[in-house]
């Protein structure tokens, strides 16, 4: 986004500090993932994970255009993944291996190639691998990922331009929107729609690359705005990054169509709730308009008209209606509460306590559905006044027994505890317990209990919160 808002002549200098700052956090907690054996790898204090590796190189090579980071970390990440090369040219993933080879290799060949070392023989090899293998690929998935490795390599070579055909040919049109819907399982495990708005933004960004098929980009373009959920983002942080690098590529190279120049006029119930300006500066921002004072109980009437357009004599826009609201717990319906696909349980084992008393906390998490969320959240809401005994969860973390469900490492923030769990299958339920003391008399509710596959974000399950009384 810095790199967008420099390169477009919008950054003010505090936007741009601040978009440095997160920058810089965000550089210096990459770091602590960095593997004691080179590389990457999830959680840090771990073996490095090549596609983990490939990704944090990425990612670091990304941030290099507009930020100062250490040229030596990138040539340590670069080296750590060649020196892990199969003799074929390939790579593979030991832990994020659900996409497979040929989309393992394609990814680390686009890193290495985004950082600088296509000229690397390795990097060559791998381009040889992925291009005799592709033509044996029916997976939109793995095609946009080998299509982006090719692409960035040589965007003229005729494997590159025969892919991006392929893909062109793979494509869904429904009302002014295109898409490339997967069968796989994305590298961060996520299927269905989550995984099919990561392989339309793959294939858009390849796409812009390659400067062809426009149309089809407008048309993905399209389908990723339609995608948003209500808060701006695309359900999973790797869905929303792909779909950014997608929409600002398009936006910088020039392949989105302009918004052009014009007035809308937002209408509420017969009266103007607002009205937008656009002009060529600010036709690719998005543009908010609050209704909230406006609307009122039950049916709302809700019309945009273009009261103005430019030269062109129209406005080649989109638009978004999102409405948020609150519910009393015992007000929520049950299918809200989630539990087809997973389930949870948290019990205290008393309610009514003195102050420096402890309470017992019983945790039960299961997959109610055959399979494996390969990454999920399990997020447990503290009463305030309440202070978590840590050492109930770093034994967790420490005992976790072969073939069940890793806990990796946990969080704490004001009013919750989140837990990083790996490989949730539903033959083995994850059961624990832990412990909070009581500090300060009070009668209070806890957030809400949450459990969620992270990639798949449907998959999930609550529970309301619980009361409590400190005297």
């Amino acid at each position: 986004m810095l790199d967008y808002i420099k390169s477009t002549k919008q950054a003010t200098p505090e936007l741009q500090m601040t978009a440095e700052r997160f920058i810089s956090l965000g550089y210096q907690r990459l770091l602590t993932f960095e593997a004691i054996d080179g590389g990457f790898c999830l959680h840090g204090n771990c073996p490095g994970d090549i596609f983990l590796s490939a990704y944090g190189l990425m990612e670091i090579n990304d941030m290099s255009r507009v930020y100062p980071v250490d040229e030596a970390l990138i040539e340590r990440t670069a080296r750590w993944l060649l020196s892990h090369q199969n003799g074929d040219g390939s790579w593979q993933s030991r832990d994020y291996r659900a996409s497979g080879t040929l989309a393992t290799t394609a990814y680390v060949t686009w890193a290495l190639v985004e950082a600088g070392y296509g000229g690397q023989a390795g990097v060559q090899q791998a381009v040889s691998y992925i291009s005799e293998s592709a033509r044996q690929e029916q997976d939109p998935y793995v095609l946009a990922l080998v299509a982006n490795a090719l692409v960035a390599y040589d965007s003229d070579a005729s494997t590159a331009r025969w892919l991006v055909d392929h893909l062109e040919g793979m494509k869904v049109v429904d009302e002014g929107a295109v898409y490339w819907p997967t069968g796989a399982r994305s590298f961060m495990g996520a299927s269905g729609e989550s995984a099919s708005i990561e392989t339309t933004a793959l294939a858009a960004y390849a796409f812009v690359r390659a400067r062809a098929y426009p149309d089809s980009v407008q048309g993905a373009l399209t389908f990723l705005v339609r995608a948003k959920d209500s808060w701006g983002t695309w359900r999973t942080t790797q869905a929303t990054i792909l779909s950014l690098k997608a929409l600002l590529l398009a936006a910088t190279g020039g392949s989105a169509d302009a918004g052009g120049e014009g007035s809308v006029q937002v209408i509420l119930n017969g009266e103007e709730a607002g009205r937008v300006e656009i002009t060529e500066d600010n036709s690719d921002v998005v543009h908010l308009v609050a209704l909230s004072d406006a609307v009122r109980q039950g049916d709302n009437d809700l019309r945009l008209e273009v009261l103005q357009a430019g030269r062109s004599g129209k406005l080649n826009l989109m638009y978004q209606i999102t409405a948020m609201y609150y519910l009393p717990w015992e007000q929520v319906p049950p299918d809200d509460m989630g539990g087809e696909a997973m389930s949870i349980e948290v019990a205290y084992d008393r309610t009514d306590i003195a102050v420096d008393d402890t309470v017992t906390v019983d945790v039960w998490v299961s997959l109610t559905k055959p399979g494996t969320a390969r990454m999920a959240i399990l997020d447990l809401g503290i009463p305030p006044g309440f202070e978590v005994l840590t050492e109930d969860l770093s034994a967790l973390i420490a005992h976790t027994a072969e073939g069940e469900t890793q806990v990796e490492r946990y969080e704490l923030t004001g009013r919750q505890i989140i837990l990083y769990l790996s490989n949730l299958n539903s033959e083995i339920p994850l059961r624990f317990r832990y412990r909070l003391r009581a500090k300060f008399p009070l009668r209070a509710k806890t957030a809400s209990y949450q459990v969620y596959d992270y990639y798949n974000p449907d998959v999930a399950a609550s529970q309301a919160p619980t009361e409590i009384e400190v005297h």
